[in-house]
């Protein structure tokens, strides 16, 4: 009898998301010449991890001793246009925006993951500085990174549902200023 390797199926599993998601036409050589064992699954894990949100960087924070994650993309930046325009035209604040409670929600079950020694954060508001972003940092105790392409998968499909949701809601807003004004 053929031992398999006990994380055969997180791994079809995930290159069954990536190719769902459309990343393996993007990126034909992510899972070409890939054995089922557990080295070319962590190779399979970190790589997705880069091609998820279009600009990924990685750097290692001596001072606090963390390995940081960025992740940038229009996406991002869609999110953020439509949450100012919806803000400006229904007269909210960031806080009152439910658009941007929805995605916070779904930022953080997308890096809920079944260890410790790891935070999260995000850069989508206007106050913030420089381009809007997630953040991602772990220590050298975190031990679920190949988790986090599917929580990665799981925030960009947030993004896209969330984006779909506010242009409706910034149509129906148009709508009915134009109804307003053929009433007045």
């Amino acid at each position: 009898m053929i031992e398999l390797y006990p994380g055969f199926f997180s791994m079809l599993r995930l290159a069954k998301n990536l190719y769902d998601h459309g990343f393996l036409e993007k990126n034909p050589g992510l899972c070409q010449g890939l054995t089922v064992d557990e080295d070319s699954f962590y190779g399979l894990a970190y790589d997705a991890i880069d091609v998820i949100f279009e600009h990924t960087s990685q750097y290692y924070n001596e001072e606090e001793m963390l390995d940081v994650y960025v992740f940038c993309d229009p996406l991002i930046d869609r999110f953020c246009h439509l949450c100012w325009q919806y803000e400006q035209r229904s007269h909210l604040t960031e806080e009152e925006n439910p658009y941007r409670k929805n995605m916070e929600q779904i930022i953080c079950s997308g890096f809920r993951m079944n260890t410790y020694n790891y935070n999260f954060d995000w850069r989508l508001s206007a106050s913030d500085r420089g381009r809007r972003r997630l953040l991602f940092f772990y220590g050298p105790e975190f031990y679920c990174l190949e988790d986090l392409p599917e929580g990665l998968l799981e925030i960009r499909e947030g993004f896209q549902d969330v984006n779909f949701q506010l242009e409706k809601a910034l149509n129906g807003l148009s709508e009915e200023k134009t109804m307003e004004k053929e009433a007045a």
